[in-house]
């Protein structure tokens, strides 16, 4: 799979289209940095942590593993130190503080958590709201990079969607023969 098409099935994952800023990182070559002696660039510890956590919300382990085994957390503050305009960084990092602030007595519990993610996304996403307000505009923007993050991912790549960039085409196999038919 070439960059184009990767980027092209995200915006299908991600409602359509991708920002600006998450795209042009994209195709800079922004990628997850390794787990070794990662230290942060842009977001706080607890900013890191709580973009961990709700990332293995949005993307949880399941058969596969989830989007803090991919590295997403790092691959965002890697987006917004190296690869986001100044500004977009510090107005993410801003509703970032504030939607954790709006919900601080929640979200020391996980399935609390859970709900406020659930409720947000549902807001977020549904077909007859129009995002006009701060919090979905940020909601939108950390599930954009959740889920770029993680299908731009080795793991992502090759455990959930399992690309095989290498191996030959074969058009004659039944598609219920193939597990995910979707990727391969």
């Amino acid at each position: 799979m070439n960059r184009r098409d990767a980027i092209s099935r995200l915006g299908v994952l991600v409602g359509g289209t991708l920002s600006a800023s998450t795209l042009s990182g994209l195709l800079a070559g922004c990628s997850t940095p390794s787990s070794e002696s990662y230290s942060l660039q842009f977001l706080t510890a607890e900013q890191f942590s709580l973009v961990g956590r709700i990332a293995d919300i949005i993307i949880p382990p399941t058969d596969t593993p989830g989007a803090v085994a991919a590295g997403v957390h790092r691959f965002i503050d890697n987006m917004l130190a190296n690869y986001y305009p100044a500004n977009d960084s510090n107005t993410f990092s801003s509703a970032l503080e504030a939607f954790s602030v709006s919900f601080s007595p929640h979200i020391l519990d996980e399935s609390a958590l859970k709900g406020v993610i659930s409720r947000e996304d549902a807001r977020t996403f549904d077909r007859s709201f129009q995002p006009s307000d701060a919090s979905s505009q940020f909601f939108r923007r950390l599930k954009e990079l959740v889920i770029s993050g993680y299908y731009t991912s080795e793991i992502g790549m090759t455990e959930e969607l399992r690309v095989k960039p290498f191996g030959t085409a074969r058009m004659d196999i039944a598609r219920s023969e193939i597990d995910r038919t979707w990727s391969n």
